[in-house]
């Protein structure tokens, strides 16, 4: 059973999931903008919202508002007496509760601005309101729209929940129809006229209130299940942040989750599956598993694209969606730290045989193992030590290579250039140190061997370099080959 609580008020096609995420906002009270056609029913969607909790409502048009109207004019006796007042009116914003700004891109950069603090801080002109919720809802950027203007970066910033409402033609029929037969708002207002003892609006108030009250009723306990999933999830900070590394290392900076981003990210994943567990417990809504919602949350809480700077977003939320997928295990197995941490030193140590000590030793999935493989057979570093170590565990314990890959780590491979690179580039003030060195080179066995290639190839571009950092490399060496041939002898 599937209660879908905002087509009780008329709002269809809306996915489960994107009202979730739309009562997570009403929950944390953290800002959501609407991105989508007009016709979208974005505007509609806010004031049935507010139309069903009963709270004051206003939508601010940005781009015709005058500052004016949402703030009020100078109250003159006031100013006589030295203090700053404003007369409020049924427009301004002093006494609303919930305020949708629509169109907030095509408002002009110094509105932009002057809307910024509403949505941050529920204060104009740095006096209080008594604002708690604020939507807001944008068409897309593109010649289609004529009139949008960039959204400053600091604007964009201060929304925690990105949703995009969809167009009719994306829904399937049975919605399409309901869409279509649908009055309410500003819809067919002279019916009433000429039907007069026919309920003209399809959503009456009596249902309008009753949905509320089931609104109400969800928000209420999923407040209290949010500070108990605060506390099984304690990690989930951790989670995060190892998480924010992996995202700008897959996109190549291109997506950077500051500070307050991952502070939205955090409340959205608790508030969001608190909804969830409170629409199961109260109206047997299916329970997704939390590994699969909260990759819809964490996607749905990073902008890009909104300002059509040439990113792709659908390719950017690809790359972020394989992050997640990478450290799925953390929400499917409860929160487990322990899992999240040793994917991540694999993707981000620069360390050969760490990384096989990893790949080669611990128990990935198989789309770490291909993801890891792949990005090491692709890059234009030499990982000749760690094919030749992964290819001999392999030959004694096979599956720890995926079977497509095996030839392609084959021929990473290459002994000549690992040893011919070694040596070169001790010059200058290091030269006195080159039979010391060369001596790292003097050891037993083929795996010896290629682990203190390695480790000379890095300790040579040391800027000083002396006697104890080879005898601190040569200590490394054999403990490296230690851990090794430990890995070796594993099944």
């Amino acid at each position: 059973m599937n209660t879908k609580l905002l087509e009780q008020l008329g709002i269809y096609g809306w996915s489960l999931e994107d009202e979730n995420l739309a009562m997570a906002s009403l929950l944390t009270g953290d800002p959501l903008l609407m991105v989508g056609a007009h016709g979208a029913a974005k505007t509609h969607a806010a004031g049935k919202i507010a139309q069903a909790m009963d709270w004051r409502f206003m939508a601010y048009d940005a781009s015709k508002a005058l500052f004016e109207d949402v703030l009020g004019f100078p109250n003159v006796e006031s100013l006589k007496q030295g203090r700053v007042e404003y007369v409020p009116s049924a427009v301004t914003v002093w006494d609303k509760q919930f305020v949708l700004i629509d169109e907030i891109n095509r408002a002009v950069p110094e509105l932009q601005a002057k809307w910024l603090e509403i949505i941050r801080s529920r204060k104009i002109m740095g006096f209080e309101t008594e604002v708690k919720w604020v939507w807001s809802a944008m068409n897309p950027m593109g010649r289609q729209y004529n009139g949008t203007q960039q959204m400053d970066a600091a604007l964009i910033g201060r929304y925690a929940i990105f949703l995009y409402p969809p167009e009719a033609l994306d829904m399937d029929e049975e919605d399409r129809i309901k869409v279509l037969r649908h009055i309410n708002g500003d819809d067919a207002p002279s019916i009433g006229e000429w039907c007069p003892q026919s309920e003209t609006k399809t959503v009456g108030k009596e249902q309008t209130v009753a949905t509320g009250k089931q609104i109400r009723e969800v928000l209420l306990m999923a407040g209290s299940l949010f500070q108990s999933l605060e506390k099984d999830f304690q990690s989930l900070g951790e989670f995060l942040s190892r998480l924010a590394v992996l995202v700008m290392k897959e996109t190549d900076g291109n997506v950077k989750l500051d500070g307050r981003r991952l502070g939205f990210i955090y409340r959205n994943l608790l508030a969001n599956r608190a909804i969830e567990l409170a629409r199961q417990a109260l109206y047997g809504n299916y329970l997704p598993a939390f590994a699969q919602s909260a990759k819809k949350v964490i996607l749905s809480s990073i902008p890009m694209g909104l300002n059509d700077e040439g990113i792709n977003r659908e390719e950017m939320l690809h790359k972020v969606e394989v992050c997640l997928d990478l450290l799925a295990d953390y929400f499917s197995e409860g929160g487990n730290f322990q899992r999240v941490e040793t994917v991540y030193r694999l993707f981000t140590t620069t360390d050969l045989f760490e990384k096989a000590e990893i790949l080669l030793g611990e128990n990935l999935s198989e789309m770490v193992k291909l993801k890891a493989w792949n990005d090491l057979c692709d890059t234009s570093e030499s990982i000749t030590p760690l094919a030749y170590i992964a290819l001999r565990v392999e030959a004694n314990h096979p599956g720890k290579i995926p079977s497509e890959l095996l030839e392609k780590v084959g021929g990473q491979i290459d002994l000549q250039n690992l040893e011919t690179d070694s040596i070169p580039g001790l010059r200058g003030q290091h030269i006195e140190l080159l039979e010391s060195v060369e001596a790292l080179l003097d050891q037993p066995d083929d795996l010896r061997r290629m682990i203190a290639y390695q480790e000379v190839r890095g300790l040579v571009m040391w800027p000083r370099l002396d006697a104890v950092d080879i005898s601190k490399t040569a200590e490394r060496i054999k403990s490296t080959a230690a851990r090794i041939e430990s890995l070796l002898g594993k099944g």
